[in-house]
């Protein structure tokens, strides 16, 4: 019998969705071809999301999410990182800089100030099952910290202050009573 892996792409779901809040289910088999089948939809969705740097698999339409995020920050789609059950060990610095989510409504500019970390290191597995410790800063730190936080049910608008945070409330009902 001929298997072909057929990927697809997978509904992003969208705040103020209650599956956003799921934490993530740690991946016990890599070699598992489901979870193969997951990482390779997540990339197929990811490259064609417009301006996605990274997901993970509690933003997706899954039932019992893995632990598992993608990240491409390049402009090419030629560094794709696949994370599975990635943990930050440390930190360094801390500063403010802008984040968005696309699952916090792209097409609508919705974005605010998040202070994160600096530089990382952290662990997680590859797609193989390799373990990496990696040392991260830039851009790159802040989408793995962001994309770790979704694994974990935190959305980046948790991180704003209350002040932020019901300005962005309020334009997110008002965009849903258009909708």
């Amino acid at each position: 019998m001929l298997y072909l892996n057929y990927m697809a792409i997978l509904e992003i779901l969208q705040y103020p969705d209650l599956r956003l809040r799921t934490k993530a289910t740690p991946v016990t088999d890599v070699k598992d071809p489901q979870i193969k089948k997951i990482i390779d939809d997540m990339f197929e969705t990811l490259y064609k999301t417009p301006n996605c740097a990274g997901l993970s698999a509690t933003q997706l339409n899954l039932q019992n999410p893995p632990r598992i995020t993608v990240i491409d920050e390049s402009s090419t789609n030629k560094q794709p990182f696949c994370l599975i059950n990635p943990v930050i060990t440390v930190t360094e610095g801390k500063s403010n800089y802008v984040e968005a989510c696309m699952s916090v409504y792209p097409d609508y500019n919705i974005s605010g100030k998040v202070a994160r970390p600096d530089r990382i290191t952290f662990t997680a597995l590859d797609r193989d099952g390799t373990l990496l410790e990696i040392a991260a800063e830039g851009f790159f730190s802040r989408c793995v910290q962001h994309e770790i936080d979704h694994l974990n049910g935190i959305i980046y608008l948790d991180h704003l202050s209350s002040l932020k945070r019901k300005m962005v409330d309020k334009k997110i009902k008002k965009i849903l009573l258009k909708m």
